[in-house]
């Protein structure tokens, strides 16, 4: 007698064996953004440090009396605010943060993987054409507000007055904010987020790292070179080539005030359209170089896993916090205010 009762085809362990894997994946992307929401209350806590000391250093300079010096001397304004606000506001809480959280870190705390001297020069002269594009980009931003009647404002300094304090801007403006900032912001932020996601880490430190400026110009233009920095960072595994791009960056404007104070307005004028034209040219010769190399072939992923959180999951997760919103929506209002 025939059997016409047919089996489905259908494997239960083969079943269970799928469940428990979607299962495993499912909780893996939930503890994935548990660990991230938990870094984002660190940073959180960091950046309202970060505030903090920038309350405190406005207390001491109304206190002693000494506003109205910081604000007519370039050479106490420079001293004050690389100890104010560089050492104590920057390094010293993302110092502490990368102590107390040091097994949070896959890799060592500040990457300085060995480049060739050309590579590395490739690497800045890449950045800099970046940092001339990302300026004239708020260049244009500036035009069109002003076109609708809005003026961007941005702090000035005092104008150089001295051979003392050209040699201050050089060490304060160029120097100490570009070993300072790529420390807290590349080395202990980046490299704490990083193991979650190359794009997330760079992102998420390029946007505290512009909020951080207070203002809409800096803003723009922090967040745009901090995704450079960051990009440069990752790609080559050291902190050194960022360290330089910004160092030079900033030595821009510094060589604009001293080539001023020595010579004259108009020859400072001249001197940023050379560095700007400079580094332009140097910028394409290396980006060329480096994309006829492959440097900038994206790595290929061989993860393919089921029910992974995005990277906009992963940035809500990270913002969305209970100890970043706080400082995060006081930078946003800094930087709106700077908008007349």
């Amino acid at each position: 007698m025939n059997n016409y009762y047919q089996q489905p085809d259908f494997n239960q362990n083969n079943f269970n064996e799928a469940a428990m894997r979607n299962m495993y994946f499912i909780n893996k992307a939930k503890l994935e953004r548990k660990q991230i929401r938990t870094l984002g209350n660190i940073l959180g806590i960091v950046i309202t440090a970060f505030v903090a000391v920038q309350f405190i250093s406005s207390f001491v300079l109304q206190g002693f009396g000494l506003y109205d010096l910081y604000y007519s001397s370039s050479l106490f304004q420079t001293c004050y605010n690389i100890i104010a606000i560089d050492f104590f506001g920057i390094v010293l809480p993302f110092g502490v943060m990368a102590l107390l959280n040091k097994k949070r870190y896959e890799s060592e705390l500040i990457p300085t993987a060995k480049l060739p001297f050309g590579r590395l020069c490739l690497w800045v002269g890449f950045g800099m054409l970046c940092c001339i594009c990302a300026d004239y980009i708020v260049g244009i931003m500036t035009v069109i507000f002003s076109a609708a009647g809005h003026e961007l404002i941005q702090p000035e300094m005092p104008e150089t007055n001295s051979l003392l304090t050209c040699i201050a801007g050089v060490i304060g403006t160029a120097v100490v904010p570009a070993v300072c900032e790529e420390f807290a912001m590349r080395c202990c932020g980046l490299g704490m987020l990083r193991k979650y996601g190359k794009a997330f880490g760079v992102i998420c430190i390029s946007m505290l790292f512009g909020l951080m400026h207070g203002n809409v110009i800096q803003f723009v233009f922090a967040t745009l070179v901090g995704i450079i920095l960051g990009f440069v960072t990752v790609k080559t595994n050291s902190v050194i080539p960022a360290v330089l791009i910004h160092m030079f960056n900033n030595g821009m404007s510094v060589c604009s005030d001293v080539v001023t104070y020595f010579i004259g307005e108009k020859a400072g004028e001249t001197s940023t359209y050379i560095c700007f034209l400079f580094w332009f040219a140097v910028g394409a010769v290396c980006t060329i170089a480096l994309a006829v190399k492959g440097y900038f072939k994206k790595s290929v992923n061989t993860q393919n896993e089921p029910y992974s959180n995005s990277l906009g999951i992963k940035i809500s997760s990270f913002f969305f916090v209970p100890g970043m919103i706080v400082p995060f929506l006081f930078f946003v209002i800094m930087t709106i205010t700077s908008i007349e």
